[in-house]
Formats: structure tokens, sequence, C-alpha cells
């Protein structure tokens, strides 16, 4: 197969692809009519798949061999009210596909189309390709609900990629980052609980707006104080709500947010500063917290080193040495594919969006409009790790 060529005869089926799912985004959990517009492109393509794995998920499986490779793509929306001008702007008022998890979508169905060319290929090295489409990663993750679900067996996977578009590098090229790439997360709810009584005698009460406020200035000392400076993560109050009038002391204010960190060890140790801190303040001035560890955390997002390295050398053949870019830091957000490589070595890169000197907006952003040229890297790369990653396993 010539790679590139063959993305280029498919790429115009991507754009409508993408341009449906961008004029119909849906919120994490909520992607059913997303799930069915995915499978019915199946159906034409003629890839077998299962639906509804880890809620509205759908995995594609090309061949039929017992060693699989994995390639994920997320299509949950954002609640982001459109502001793009796009002839294909979404018709969900204040739902966006402002992270670009269209495009990731379309990308995968390009992928499993040009494979699916291929599928005896496949089948000789008795070898397997699967599509996961992937919901909910902009919301409580479903990745580890699709994992639960048996989507990394029968075949079992055995590596696992994916990709993300980024707007802050050119438009063609490729971004890797070996070891650390994305941290852990852990979101908190934290409720401190005083006693309420007249605002001309506060004497007669316990402040929880004043002990809490305590909290949010003395839980910064966490990663500015008991970690080092060389030591990357976070402790966002990101909510803070309590009090009923303004001649009232608060009897209780409840606190929502999140900690970060790129190693287990860090997190648990600041888990325990958390609590340590907070329920001492709030012991000092004679009240109680309530704290809760979110269920929905992320675990840090490590990229294998021979992974990588192949996704190096691919792009390197495909698109030369100027294609290539690499993350010089780690970034303390989080995604949930994770799950699957902490399972399986795999990769997670970033696909350039921006031709040089334009201008451009952030992920997550109302105006962000890539130019789906990109989807034709991510394609390419998509297919060519994917069928090199499976002749290794299945040697």
């Amino acid at each position: 197969m010539d790679i590139l060529k063959s993305v280029e005869n498919i790429y115009p089926q991507a754009v409508e692809w993408r341009r449906h799912l961008h004029a119909h985004p849906e919120l994490s959990g909520q992607e059913v009519e997303t799930s069915k517009y995915i499978c019915s492109i199946l159906d034409e393509l003629g890839i077998s798949y299962k639906a509804e794995i880890g809620g509205h998920g759908v995995v594609a499986q090309i061949g039929h061999g017992n060693k699989a490779i994995g390639i994920r793509a997320d299509i949950d929306a954002l609640p982001v009210s459109e502001d793009t001008g796009l002839d294909y702007s979404s018709v969900n008022p204040g739902i966006m596909h402002a992270c670009g998890h269209d495009m990731h979508a379309a990308i995968l169905l390009g992928t499993g189309a040009l494979l699916k060319e291929i599928e005896e290929e496949i089948d000789a090295m008795d070898g397997a390709i699967k599509l996961f489409f992937q919901p909910a990663e902009e919301g409580i993750g479903g990745a580890q609900p699709m994992i639960n679900d048996g989507c990394m067996e029968n075949p079992k996977v055995e590596r696992v990629i994916a990709l993300h578009v980024d707007p802050s590098n050119d438009l063609g090229t490729v971004v890797l980052k070996y070891g650390a790439m994305n941290a852990q997360t852990q979101g908190f709810r934290l409720k401190v609980i005083g006693k309420s009584c007249h605002g001309a005698h506060p004497e007669g009460g316990i402040d929880a707006i004043v002990m809490a406020s305590e909290m949010v200035t003395a839980l910064q000392t966490i990663p500015s104080r008991y970690n080092a400076p060389t030591t990357p993560c976070i402790v966002t109050v990101g909510t803070f709500h309590g009090g009923n009038a303004g001649n009232i002391v608060a009897g209780e204010v409840e606190m929502t947010g999140t900690l970060r960190a790129l190693e287990s060890s860090v997190m648990d140790r600041n888990k325990e500063l958390f609590e340590q801190i907070s329920s001492g303040i709030a012991s000092a001035y004679g009240g109680s917290i309530e704290l809760t560890w979110d269920d929905d955390f992320y675990p840090a997002l490590i990229n294998d080193d021979q992974v990588t390295s192949l996704i190096e050398e691919c792009t390197r053949e495909l698109f030369g040495e100027e294609a290539l870019r690499f993350m010089p830091e780690p970034s303390l957000g989080g995604d949930d594919f994770a799950f699957f490589n902490s399972l399986v070595p795999g990769s997670y890169f970033n696909i350039g969006t921006t031709p040089v000197g334009e201008e451009w907006y952030s992920l997550h952003n109302e105006h962000y409009a890539p130019k789906e040229e990109a989807m034709k890297t991510g394609i390419a790369i998509e297919v060519t790790v994917g069928l090199k990653l499976l002749k290794e396993i299945c040697k």
C-alpha cells in the first residue's frame, strides 16, 4: 500500500465524517447519536464492531488473529457555545467539539477504512487491529468502563496508541513525548463545618468561611513547600461555596478541586498532607471537615519508549525530520488514555493543526477550528504505526 496516496484518497470521506460529527456534538455519557453514526460508517466500510461498550463506546476490529493492537479515539464534546462561523457549526446549542474529538473519530474511521483494504495481510500475520471509539473522556472517563467490558481481550490487545490534535504546533507536525506525558489526577470535595450565628456576635459561632479561606492559602504550601521545585504537582481549589446572608456567620463551606502529580508516590503523600493541613486548621478553630476523594481519578500517562520510538521512526519515514517535534516537559493535564497504556505498552502523541504564521485558538475555546488537513497526518501515522506494531508482536 502507498500510504500517502491512500490517505489522499480517503481524505474527502474523512472530511465528510468529521463535519457531520462536528455539527452534531454530544456531551460525555450522552453520545447516543454519535455512536450510531460511527456504527453506520463502519457498516458502510464492512468493518465488524460491537457497540455499547463501556456506555456508548464502539469497538471495531480488522483482522481475525490472536494478537491485537488497539488504537483509541475519544468521541465526546464539551459544554461550549460555538463561535467559529463554520458552515457546519454545531446545531446543538451550548455544545461544541472544542477539543477536536470529532477529528480524532474521523481520523480513526479513515484509519479503519485503509486497514480494511489490507485485512488479508493482517490475517496472514495472525493479527488484528482494534479501533476504540471511546465516550466520556471529558467527563467521568470512558476508558476504564470499556476495559471493564472487555475491549482489551479476545483477542488480547498487546500495544495501544492514540493521538490528540494540537493547535500550538504547526500543521503537519507530529509531537512526541518520551516517558511521563500527562499527570495523575485526583478530584476532591471538602466540606468545612463550623457553627453559624448572628454576624453581630461572631464569638458565638465558628466561622466556616474564615477556616476555609485559611485552608485555600495553606493548601498551596503542598506544592510550594512540601515538594521540591523540580517535582511537578498542583493543588487547585476550583469552587468555593458558603454562607446564606451577609449578616450571618457561615456554618458551612464546601470546596471542590483537583490534585495533580506525575508520580503515584507524590500523589499519595500530597493527599495525606491535604487532609492533615485542612483538618489541622479546622481543629484550631474548633471546627471539623468532611473530605471525600472522587472515584473518577486518572492515572499518570507514561509513554512507552519503544512504542514512542516507533512513532518517531514512522514520522521520519513518512514526512521527514522537519515534521518531528518533542514536548519539552510533561503536561499536568489528565487523559484517561492512561488506563489503556497502564495495562500494556503504548504511546500518546499530538498532531499539529495550525498553518505556519496563522492565528490559533486553544483547545476548549469557542473559536477553535483546526485545519482538517491535519487528519492526513493522523491517518498516515495510525495506519503505519499500527501495522508495524502488529508485525512486531506477531513475530
